[in-house]
């Protein structure tokens, strides 16, 4: 989930665009405005968030409330200079936000540093219409001049394709469809990331693993087994020495998976995790069946340059991007900027080398 930061910063952005509504259409004290649910489709939020951002104006008497009346233009509306507001979203799969490693708050730092004054919106896809979901959320802005671009995170390929369409600052953050490869975009090399981590598990004898995922159908998965493939044909070992599960974002669900996984005869020893949260579920079903991490499995896993991971996670090996995370959210807001400036790009899809850490890593 967004951090207390994130959220608080959202309700202030979305606040600013209201501010900058009521300058543009030309509202006067005393003029009736919309109600929360008409804030809330106008926003693209729901009416409960609406109805924060619009507090925040009323704190400032931008707004006035009339019980049983409705919502009303303030009287200090008249005394504010006229706002340029603008706004970007963050775009992430609701599924993903349980599972995903990214820090949203190192985004966000690095997205106003390049963008002084715009804000920044998250928001998290549903299940389904996503495409509709979007187009909901960046409309309105688009409408009243406060749009400045998207970053889009693990999202479906119809929702690219919609932001490509659209011809708006765009960039992805995670692997692109085969057909969608001009659009810019951040990445790390998967290919090499499993390979570290496959040749790792098999320099320490490990003859039988289990590849987690965190599910989705992302192209980067593929790239990830590929590089899983590599490493274990180069050793010579059998077509089933190789176990894939995927994450059915039910950890319930999953943690039965891993346990049967663990329970069999010739379980996997060595464990291959897409995402530092799916450790857990490897370390709860291990102790439930009384085997020691460490001693009866080994878990290596991927994140994604995060300086949060705890002391035991850290204790395990795991690939990284060879540039801090904070460092890659820099060259995203840059991608987004160069768009939003019209500026050429250089390099429209960035591939970050991945290097593998160890408890005995000096750069840790």
């Amino acid at each position: 989930m967004p951090s207390q930061l994130a959220e608080k910063t959202r309700i202030v952005t979305l606040a600013k665009r209201l501010e900058a509504d009521l300058l543009a259409r030309g509202y006067r004290p005393g003029d009736r405005y919309r109600t929360s649910i008409d804030t809330g489709r106008f926003l693209g939020v729901s009416p409960a968030t609406a109805h924060r951002a619009m507090e925040l104006l009323v704190r400032r008497n931008l707004l006035s409330r009339r019980q049983g009346a409705g919502t009303f233009v303030g009287s200090s509306l008249k005394s504010s200079p006229k706002l340029e507001v603008k706004t970007i979203f963050v775009l992430m799969e609701e599924r993903q936000r349980n599972v995903t490693n990214i820090v949203l708050d190192d985004l966000m730092q690095a997205l106003a540093g390049v963008f002084p004054g715009a804000g920044v919106q998250f928001s998290f896809l549903p299940e389904r219409n996503g495409v509709e979901f979007v187009r909901a959320v960046i409309t309105p802005a688009q409408e009243a001049g406060q749009f400045a671009g998207v970053v889009a995170i693990s999202c479906p390929r119809d929702v690219y394709r919609f932001l490509a369409e659209c011809r708006v600052p765009l960039v992805v953050m995670g692997s692109l469809y085969p057909d969608q490869q001009d659009i810019p975009s951040l990445d790390m090399d998967y290919r090499q990331a499993a390979q570290l981590l496959a040749s790792h598990l098999v320099g320490r004898g490990h003859r039988r693993m289990a590849m987690l995922t965190t599910g989705g159908g992302r192209p980067g998965d593929g790239v990830f087994y590929d590089g899983l493939s590599d490493v274990l044909t180069e050793a010579n070992l059998p077509h089933n020495a190789l176990t894939v599960r995927t994450f059915a974002h039910d950890f319930d669900a999953f943690d039965a998976q891993v346990r049967q996984l663990l329970d069999s005869p010739n379980r996997p020893t060595g464990w291959i995790c897409a995402s530092d949260k799916l450790v857990n579920s490897v370390c709860r079903s291990a102790a439930s069946l009384g085997l020691t991490v460490g001693k009866d499995l080994e878990i290596v896993f991927q994140d994604e340059g995060q300086s949060n991971l705890s002391a035991e996670h850290r204790a395990m090996a795991h690939v990284q991007p060879n540039i801090d995370f904070f460092d890659m959210t820099k060259i995203i807001a840059d991608l987004l900027r160069k768009q939003a400036e019209g500026q050429p790009l250089t390099q429209r899809r960035i591939i970050i080398p991945s290097r593998l850490c160890t408890a005995s890593d000096d750069r840790m």
